[in-house]
């Protein structure tokens, strides 16, 4: 089990609990393997990050992560979801981390 540093606290991260979070809330976009290519991305500008380029990774903290997901991404069509908890964020940023390709 991962362990997130999120809003100064620790997290045990459980990455099955959070591939939940993410097929009820991410997959339309993102899609159901992470590459950004959802039945909703066809129609979304920009389109969708893809989660699978190892490049995308490069640099990006959880906290950066937690960020984006909770406050949205301003010019695009991510959308805030502030509903998550900590412990919910610390769950999803574990999965979204399962699709970074070494």
């Amino acid at each position: 089990m991962l362990t997130l540093m999120l809003a100064s606290m620790a997290f045990a991260a459980d990455p099955a609990a959070g591939k939940v979070l993410y097929s009820a809330s991410c997959t339309a976009c993102h899609g159901t393997t992470g590459n950004g290519k959802g039945p909703a991305a066809i129609a979304l500008k920009p389109k969708p990050s893809d989660f699978t380029v190892a490049t995308w990774w490069v640099g990006r903290t959880d906290e950066q992560l937690a960020t984006a997901i909770r406050a949205g991404r301003p010019g695009t069509s991510m959308a805030p979801f502030t509903e998550l908890t900590d412990p919910e964020m610390a769950d999803l940023v574990a999965y979204l981390r399962t699709f970074a390709v070494p």
